[in-house]
């Protein structure tokens, strides 16, 4: 989900508006966004039929994310189903693109989602419920992401935590969220964070202060102005909208430290000189729910598709080419990325997610307050 190297990252903070009756969308509100090799012998694929005569529409993440899903997952699938799939790549108009189209013409049969467009999505009836009789990898899912988050119309398959990048030659290394609000870190050139999704830096701040249970600070609207004050406390320098704007500012000598993407990072931080990372044992981040969108007469091949992702073999092959956290128990990841994702349920629940249900309702203050901040630095 999180910002890449590609492109401009939105947040989404709407404001729902009933149409007409008469509207060719009148079942979806329309929301005003204002920001936001094969696989063989797949466990439970084989007794689901796929409409192999179809092109299926699958929308994913753009930038690198969508290079190297179409690179990996697209041709595993194809080959095992003799099908087709399309990627559509976007970021913030995946919502309003269903949302416009007419209600037996969505432009995707699947999309991925994180929790903010998960959470929208269900409020506004874009998704269909997943059939559980055919997602069977459902049962491989690791226990807390099937418990801590609403699967009735999306499947957690992939996401990210949040790493710390820093210069391998700083005097000390940054390994904690409270290391950001230090004073090694406040004389350094500077900090680096993520102003589309602005969330995630403040649940990075709220994992850091300590004072509740991974980042209980953001779930007590009493404390999300000790919340902002820790924030705004850190030394920022870049308030970035991409990838490419950490990375530039790193280069620019304008930032020492910054708050990122595990998956944006693990596969990439090599091409940049004298940088690294280090994964807090205690941080925040994204999880993708995949969903099959409302009105599509693809359905079936849908939940195929979804179940597919779902499957050890393929997310063990997917991790080979994109560094991200999955949800299948028995999935091996490549190389050293076990060492900093988690396998269980115990080492998940160290990843505070976002909880939108509880933030929903104070998000438009929280982003108000959030930009006003970058505004006045």
């Amino acid at each position: 989900m999180a910002a890449d190297p590609d492109r401009v990252a939105e947040t989404s903070e709407t404001d729902v508006s009933t149409p007409s009756d008469t509207s060719s969308v009148s079942r979806r509100r329309l929301l005003a966004a204002t920001g936001v090799g094969s696989a063989t012998a797949l466990a439970g694929c084989t007794e689901l039929l796929s409409s192999s005569s179809d092109t299926l529409d699958v929308s994913v993440w753009s930038g690198n994310y969508a290079d190297r899903f179409e690179e990996s997952v697209v041709p595993m699938y194809e080959e095992e189903f003799d099908a087709e799939v399309r990627i559509h790549r976007g970021w913030d108009g995946i919502l309003t693109d269903i949302q416009t189209a007419p209600d037996d013409d969505p432009p995707f049969d699947v999309t991925v989602t994180e929790g903010n467009f998960y959470y929208l999505g269900r409020q506004d009836d874009l998704f269909h419920e997943i059939r559980t009789e055919n997602v069977p990898n459902y049962d491989a899912v690791i226990d807390h992401y099937r418990e801590f988050r609403n699967t009735e119309y999306g499947m957690p398959i992939d996401g990210a935590p949040c790493t710390i990048i820093h210069r391998e030659d700083l005097d000390f290394e940054p390994d904690s969220w409270a290391d950001l609000s230090s004073s090694a870190v406040a004389e350094s050139n500077g900090v680096g964070v993520d102003t589309g999704f602005w969330w995630y830096p403040m649940y990075a701040a709220a994992v850091g202060m300590d004072d509740e249970a991974l980042a209980g600070e953001m779930h007590d609207a009493d404390r999300h102005d000790d919340v902002l004050e820790t924030v705004a406390d850190w030394p920022i320098e870049s308030w970035a909208s991409s990838g490419e704007d950490i990375w530039q500012a790193f280069e620019s000598e304008i930032i020492d430290v910054a708050q990122w993407y595990y998956e944006q990072t693990a596969y990439d931080i090599d091409d940049y000189d004298g940088l690294t990372h280090t994964m807090p044992e205690q941080t925040t981040g994204y999880l993708n729910h995949w969903c099959v969108v409302e009105g599509t007469d693809k359905r079936e091949q849908g939940e195929e598709f979804i179940n597919f992702l779902m499957d050890a073999e393929v997310q063990s092959t997917w991790s080979e080419e994109l560094p991200s956290l999955f949800c299948n128990e028995n999935t091996e990841y490549a190389g050293d990325l076990a060492d900093d994702l988690p396998g269980n349920s115990e080492e998940a629940e160290q990843i505070a997610f976002p909880d939108w249900e509880f933030l929903s309702e104070h998000s438009d203050d929280l982003s108000s307050a959030f930009t006003e901040m970058e505004t006045d630095s």
